[in-house]
């Protein structure tokens, strides 16, 4: 009776500490998205880690990875609002490819003319084929260590060539004016 007893009794202990793994979920069935910028699919194109950096709210540089599992080049439509209204740009990733998008990247896309704050979210509309999608990018700026290079960089200003301006030549004799060389009174 007392094998019996322990037998029953290391059975339901087995059970109860057994059943936990019917109830409670498991931590390795769920992915979890450990970046710092959005995912999604647009058509055969996976857009990965998408971010923007900017330094002034008006200017931003998108950083993100454009992955094609197509065995055809997609063309990829960006579709933003900027203060004139409605801006498309597109790009091409190539077949069965990756296209990094970024400043020194394979591909630079600078979004001008925006609104948009450092720790808002800003809507980009993906279009490839008749696929499309609107993802909701994180805006940073560039005061974390590794991101100072991804904010755009100011586009340079014309310098008007023409005739260059006259350089000072001394006095207007064309003979350089005498050097006082008198010799300090003793005090």
């Amino acid at each position: 009776m007392r094998v019996a007893a322990s037998v029953a009794i290391a059975g339901l202990i087995v059970l109860g500490a057994s059943g936990c793994e019917f109830i409670t979920p498991q931590d390795t069935t769920q992915i979890n998205q450990v970046a710092d910028g959005m995912n999604a699919t647009v058509g055969s194109v996976g857009i990965r880690n998408a971010l923007m950096f900017t330094a002034n709210g008006t200017e931003a540089s998108l950083v993100t990875s454009l992955v094609n599992s197509g065995s055809a080049p997609q063309t990829v439509s960006m579709q933003y609002t900027s203060t004139s209204g409605p801006t498309t740009q597109q790009l091409t990733v190539p077949a069965n490819g990756l296209l990094s998008v970024r400043p020194g990247g394979d591909q630079t896309v600078t979004l001008s003319n925006i609104q948009a704050k450092a720790g808002s979210l800003f809507p980009i509309y993906f279009t490839s084929g008749s696929a499309s999608t609107t993802v909701n990018v994180p805006v940073l700026d560039a005061s974390l260590p590794g991101y100072q290079t991804l904010t755009p960089t100011p586009t340079p200003v014309a310098i008007p060539t023409g005739t260059p301006a006259p350089t000072p030549t001394g006095t207007s004799g064309g003979t350089p004016a005498p050097v006082d060389s008198a010799t300090p009174a003793a005090g």
